[in-house]
């Protein structure tokens, strides 16, 4: 009897590590996912974001063979917290996104993306997902159509775009401060999804446009009129 038992304790072990081994801890990457609201989603990690090279690309051919690319609804997402700045990275279609107004907003994202981390067999860029899209962490239940109230769309929004076209990639700060625009990611008819980083102004710029303020000013003040005395 006590062999017996042990015997099923320690299956009973076994297959609890097997279950821990499937499930990835989420590491921070910016993910890509892929819903046709139908059969199963594709979810694919990037990589770090601050690894990101303007001009990147990733063949995504042999993951999305049997998508339909012009009514497939795809965005990005991710998180981190940087040193103790709560970052979240969200794609839209070039309007920015909303601010995430305190830490704790900023943690029902962080808990939104570790949901459908965890069904990743192993975490790091090159990992891929597929999940039927009517699961609970699919990308189609996660950002297109949530059910529940902890989904990434309902704590944060919808960061899809449809189709063959360009998704822009939003970094937001969890202080309320307004997210700022990091680049372009564009998906084509051959599954390629290239990235093109938001060039930075060049140093002479700031110094023609403080050289142009510094301009008017003087002719404002050379050109306005006396106040009129009594």
């Amino acid at each position: 009897m006590n062999k017996i038992y042990k015997a099923t304790l320690l299956a009973a072990l076994g297959l609890s590590g097997v279950l821990s081994a499937q499930a990835a801890t989420y590491n921070g990457d910016l993910l890509v996912g892929f819903t046709t609201q139908s059969g199963n989603d594709l979810i694919y990690d990037l990589g770090s974001t601050a690894s990101l090279l303007s001009g990147q690309t990733w063949n995504l051919t042999a993951l999305l063979t049997g998508y339909n690319l012009n009514a497939v609804n795809w965005g990005l997402i991710g998180d981190a917290n940087l040193s103790g700045i709560h970052t979240a990275w969200s794609s839209t279609e070039g309007v920015t996104p909303g601010s995430i107004p305190s830490t704790a907003a900023w943690g029902k994202i962080d808990t939104a993306v570790k949901s459908i981390y965890q069904n990743f067999g192993a975490a790091g860029a090159g990992q891929s997902l597929s999940i039927d899209s009517a699961d609970d962490n699919s990308w189609n239940h996660q950002t297109v159509s949530p059910s529940l109230t902890t989904q990434y769309a309902n704590v944060y929004g919808n960061p899809n775009v449809v189709g063959l076209t360009s998704a822009s990639l939003f970094s937001a700060v969890g202080d309320g401060s307004t997210p700022s625009l990091l680049g372009t990611f564009s998906l084509n008819s051959s599954s390629v999804l290239t990235y093109s980083a938001t060039p930075a102004p060049e140093p002479g710029t700031f110094a023609l446009i403080g050289g142009g303020a510094a301009l008017l000013l003087v002719f404002r003040n050379k050109f306005r009129r006396p106040n009129s005395q009594s």
